[in-house]
């Protein structure tokens, strides 16, 4: 996938999906200089840091060679991208931290007492290509963002959309359920026939099968929504072909260890990607 450094004056047309590296010039940064000593208290106290609308800004840090940063992002950051096409989101801070200056095109990026900015040009800063950097794992979480709607949130949406279509067509089947037993009562003591007539219980079977599959196509939903996703982890796909869900999460980990719980998997991963077939047979 391609990466590309998203400056202010970016005017290329993007028709694929890629990793965006902000410049500078669209995020406040900040070196943490009081002692902490892990990732997560450093979360806690960068929005302290800043003076800012925390009603327009989203607040993290950064831990860069054993140095701790804090940061300010905009959530509506309005970038020239369509949604769709912006896969991940990075600040040019964590992912061009060993340049001390870089060529952008139109403006130079310089390392300044550990923190990038954006100056005018300058000849003499090198030329990179931003394509062929090894990404770190400092990606922006794209729903605190406003980029894309969170694959879990929509995970979410379809459960509570099955969960009401369950709870009527579960009422309707077993009201017609419960007719079907009357009336083969009825049947079987007008005709003195058998209380097991074959039409009717075919008819019964069909309709406890079916309302059982629902039961637990509902059930899986919910197990779904309870997968233990790292923080930068994301559901990418979660489709259902009557026998197989297919599923594509963007890690580097590997979930086999969660749906064998409930599921058989078929399943690969690379370093971005895990994708598995599951099945209850």
């Amino acid at each position: 996938m391609n990466t590309i450094l998203y400056t202010k004056d970016f005017n290329k047309e993007i028709t694929k999906p890629v990793n965006v590296i902000l410049s500078p010039q669209y995020y406040w940064i900040k070196k943490i200089d009081i002692p902490i000593k892990s990732s997560f208290q450093a979360k806690k106290i960068a929005k302290n840091m800043f003076d800012l609308d925390e009603n327009k800004y989203i607040f993290g840090a950064l831990k860069i060679k054993d140095k701790f940063f804090a940061y300010a992002l905009k959530k509506e950051l309005n970038l020239k991208i369509p949604k769709k096409y912006i896969k991940s989101i990075y600040l040019a801070q964590s992912e061009l931290y060993e340049y001390d200056c870089i060529d952008t095109g139109e403006h130079s990026i310089k390392k300044v007492e550990d923190i990038l900015f954006c100056f005018p040009k300058d000849e003499e800063c090198q030329k990179i290509d931003v394509s062929k950097i090894k990404l770190s794992k400092n990606s922006i979480v794209l729903d605190t963002v406003n980029i894309d709607t969170a694959t879990m949130a929509l995970i979410a949406s379809v459960f509570i959309i099955f969960n009401l279509i369950f709870l009527t067509e579960g009422i309707l089947y077993k009201k017609e359920i419960n007719k079907l037993e009357s009336k083969k009562t009825e049947m079987a003591k007008k005709y003195n026939l058998p209380t097991t007539s074959f039409q009717l219980n075919s008819i019964y079977d069909r309709l406890q099968q079916r309302y059982d599959k629902i039961k637990t196509i509902k059930s899986d939903l919910e197990f779904f929504t309870k997968t233990p996703l790292s923080k930068n982890d994301k559901y990418l796909k979660l489709s259902y072909d009557s026998v197989y869900y297919n599923i594509e999460i963007r890690t580097d980990k590997n979930y086999d260890y969660y749906f064998k719980k409930r599921f058989n998997v078929s399943s690969k991963s690379d370093n971005t990607t895990y994708k598995a077939k599951l099945s209850h047979e």
